[in-house]
């Protein structure tokens, strides 16, 4: 009976190194695959808050306010400090938090700790692993729930728009940018618009974009993502620097960098704005005020950018610009 010949030792390491180099060959794509769905989830996020200020403006005769406070609310007895995040909570199917939120008081109060503590799904990025987390209370002492997906603020800075002014934001030292003259945005301090003032068309205007979720160093908080404080940096981007910008955010404080994967930024002023970033390659999404969802490269043209931020510009801006 002839007997049967067992491999060699050469042989079974030849077959685990080919088995090795297959492996290595099929992890980036299915990592691609992976990062693929998960941009796909964010596009269908973003398609789902772009049909969500439809029927706001449907409702309401007009998009949502940007943010409110006490300070810049055209009450001389204060507002209740919230953002566009706690209005849009009705029109996103998420009727229960909106119906449990008390707009009589703060965001940041106990009463709506519940509410704002409630992870919304299509407020998360699944690019972003820093939108699930609970941003630390900070000097109000109560946590939150973070965001991806910013409203447009305009093309200069946070405080652009506040008191009827506007302002010319200074050139950022070492940046290949100049000062630019603020030329009204869709979302801003306790003001809305209609579509019928969008002059620019709402198929040129942006209302969403992203944002990276700064890892907590469980000490101080990072503004950007806490899109249910109307604080500087937090509800809004600004397109006065490109989208994954290489120039710092310019905070108002509550800045961690350089802290493990967080995007640059500094505490300096007297001006303060944020890039619209991701962990998408090569650019953010996008969402319009027509509800459309598209990329946006981080090479597109500086003035390009600005110009799908304004909206009363009165900017040409041709779809092979972007």
């Amino acid at each position: 009976m002839r007997q049967r010949r067992a491999f060699t030792l050469i042989e079974l390491l030849v077959v685990i190194a080919i088995i090795a180099v297959l492996i290595a060959l099929l992890l980036p794509a299915v990592q691609a695959a992976r990062e693929a769905a998960r941009r796909a989830q964010c596009v269908n996020n973003l398609k789902q808050l772009g049909l969500g200020l439809q029927n706001y403006h449907d409702v309401n005769g007009s998009f949502p306010i940007g943010a409110q406070n006490g300070n810049y609310c055209g009450n001389p007895n204060g507002c209740p400090r919230r953002t566009w995040a706690s209005s849009m909570l009705q029109f996103i199917e998420q009727t229960a938090l909106y119906n449990a939120t008390n707009f009589s008081q703060p965001f940041y109060v106990t009463a709506n700790t519940t509410v704002y503590m409630t992870q919304v799904n299509v407020y998360n990025c699944p690019s972003d692993p820093g939108s699930v987390n609970v941003e630390p209370g900070g000097d109000s002492g109560y946590n939150r729930d973070k965001g991806s997906y910013l409203v447009n603020w305009g093309n200069a800075s946070y405080q652009q728009d506040i008191g009827n002014t506007t302002m010319t934001t200074p050139v950022v030292p070492g940046a290949l940018i100049t000062a630019v003259q603020y030329q009204v945005a869709p979302f801003t301090f306790s003001r809305s618009y209609g579509i019928n003032q969008i002059l620019d068309g709402t198929s040129n205007t942006l209302s969403f974009s992203e944002t990276i979720n700064p890892a907590s160093n469980g000490n101080s908080p990072d503004h950007r993502g806490d899109i249910y404080n109307d604080d500087y940096n937090c509800p809004g981007f600004e397109t006065y620097t490109p989208p994954n910008s290489t120039i710092p955010d310019y905070m108002n404080g509550y800045c961690i960098y350089p802290y493990q994967n967080n995007p640059p930024c500094v505490t300096t002023g007297p001006s303060y704005f944020n890039a619209a970033r991701s962990f998408h390659s090569g650019g953010v999404n996008g969402a319009m005020l027509d509800g459309s969802v598209r990329f946006f490269k981080n090479t597109i043209n500086i003035n390009t950018w600005r110009a799908l931020s304004t909206a009363k510009a009165g900017e040409v801006i041709s779809a092979d610009q972007y």
